[in-house]
């Protein structure tokens, strides 16, 4: 799979959660078009980022437990120190750190 349909899967799975509209993990493998083992490791994935995912059998949906926030873009190198967590992935001679995900906001 290419990175930005990863990206892109992620950035729906976040927002799925994020609204509590994930229903069961049949139906949201489904709305995503993952089987549910692909689902159960992009959501280990998010796990690693640091989200605490979660399942509530009521509302039969996925939830965060913490202020998990994914960005996806670019960090000023001397904002580095901001990070909690994520992935560097290219800096170019101009200053600027490409990151896939930033779990904190940065100033």
């Amino acid at each position: 799979m290419s990175l930005l349909k990863y990206i892109e899967r992620l950035k729906q799975m976040d927002d799925l959660i994020r609204r509590k509209a994930t229903g069961t993990p049949e139906q949201f493998s489904r709305r995503l078009g993952l089987s549910k083992s692909v689902l159960m490791d992009e959501l280990k994935d998010l796990k690693e980022l640091g989200a605490e995912v979660e399942y509530c059998r009521e509302r039969r949906s996925y939830y965060y437990e913490n202020e998990f926030i994914l960005k996806i873009g670019t960090l000023p190198k001397n904002h580095l120190h901001t990070l909690k967590g994520g992935f560097f992935f290219h800096s170019d001679n101009t200053g600027t750190c490409r990151f896939i995900f930033d779990l904190l906001s940065w100033p």
